[in-house]
């Protein structure tokens, strides 16, 4: 992690240049499907707030952390790396649940049930990836499945065609994969462990620390802009597709929503508000140190040392609570 130094340098930056509170980056990884509800926030914040938005894909999520504390964008998704940097004292906090985990395992037919996993070929990402995180989660509370876990880094579409073809016996890949699976052979395979069930916060917003000291209407207006769309969408993901923007621009419309229809039941509608505070908090926490992300115990850390709930609360006292 670079020192923290270089990054309250840039403080004056921020609080030098009030246009910016009008002009703002998002700094994320490729985008997925997953991220629309949070594109289409974005959009609303420009349409109602007059907030322009750019949004930057980096290669890695490593690189999303390291970008925001130095001051290349105000605003950062943030998945596992985001606790080692608090850890490592970057000064960053997370105001809001963008999703909870989107990953299951899917088997062929005639694995029943989990316990049928024991010893078969099963595909994940790799060592230290968000999905071998909930694998091992999930493994360590089931301690008598041993699989024989498959690496195949190169993505879930890609652990979705090994699955497909037989090259492994089950595989974890994202809602969109496992769609995709499910379309194309019909009957064969079915969703054996569903970990969007996981009360985990998978994906967080932070913002540089300098930019929300000196803006914090702006975190706030993001904020409730991103829980509306949220909302809007949960009720109809129409919604989504139409205020997309030009993120995933290519892809159908009607398949769009299809995938959008599994990416409600993995957003909040209170922006994760259960899991940023309290014994829910903890859990979140304890998660990150039983995949690695932190060092143990779990309960050497507290809730607000990783999240900042101020803005969500002003959020959610404006529009209500779902």
């Amino acid at each position: 992690m670079k020192t923290l130094v270089r990054s309250l340098l840039v403080a004056g930056m921020f609080v030098c240049q009030p246009l910016w509170a009008q002009e703002i980056t998002l700094l994320t990884t490729v985008l997925r499907v997953v991220n629309i509800p949070m594109m289409a926030g974005l959009r609303l914040l420009e349409k109602e707030d007059g907030i322009k938005v750019t949004v930057k894909e980096l290669r890695t999520q490593e690189a999303v952390v390291l970008a925001v504390i130095d001051g290349q964008g105000q605003i950062g998704q943030g998945f596992a790396p985001f606790y080692p940097a608090v850890e490592k004292g970057a000064p960053i906090r997370a105001v809001m649940e963008l999703s909870r985990p989107e990953f299951v395992i899917s088997a062929r037919q005639d694995l029943k049930t989990p316990d049928a996993l024991n010893g078969v070929r099963l595909a994940s990402h790799s060592p230290k990836s968000t999905v071998q995180s909930l694998l091992e989660f999930y493994f360590k509370a089931h301690s008598a499945i041993k699989p024989n876990i498959v690496f195949i880094p190169e993505g879930s579409p890609a652990r979705a065609s090994a699955l497909l073809r037989g090259a492994v016996d089950a595989a974890a890949f994202d809602l969109s994969s496992a769609q995709t699976v499910q379309d194309s052979a019909p009957g064969k395979f079915h969703v054996l462990v569903d970990f969007t069930t996981q009360p985990i916060s998978s994906s967080v917003l932070f913002f540089n620390p300098a930019f929300a000291k000196a803006n914090p209407e702006v975190v706030r207006k993001t904020v409730a802009r991103l829980v509306d769309s949220y909302r809007r969408g949960a009720a109809d993901p129409k919604f989504w597709v139409r205020e997309r923007g030009e993120a995933l621009k290519d892809m159908d419309d009607t398949k769009l929503e299809a995938q959008l229809r599994d990416v409600v039941k993995i957003v909040d509608l209170n922006g994760g508000i259960e899991r940023l505070r309290g014994p829910a908090a903890a859990d979140n926490l304890a998660f990150q140190v039983t995949a690695g992300s932190l060092s143990g115990p779990a309960s050497k850390w507290k809730a607000e040392q990783f999240y900042d709930t101020g803005p969500l609360e002003a959020a959610l006292k404006q529009l209500g609570r779902k």
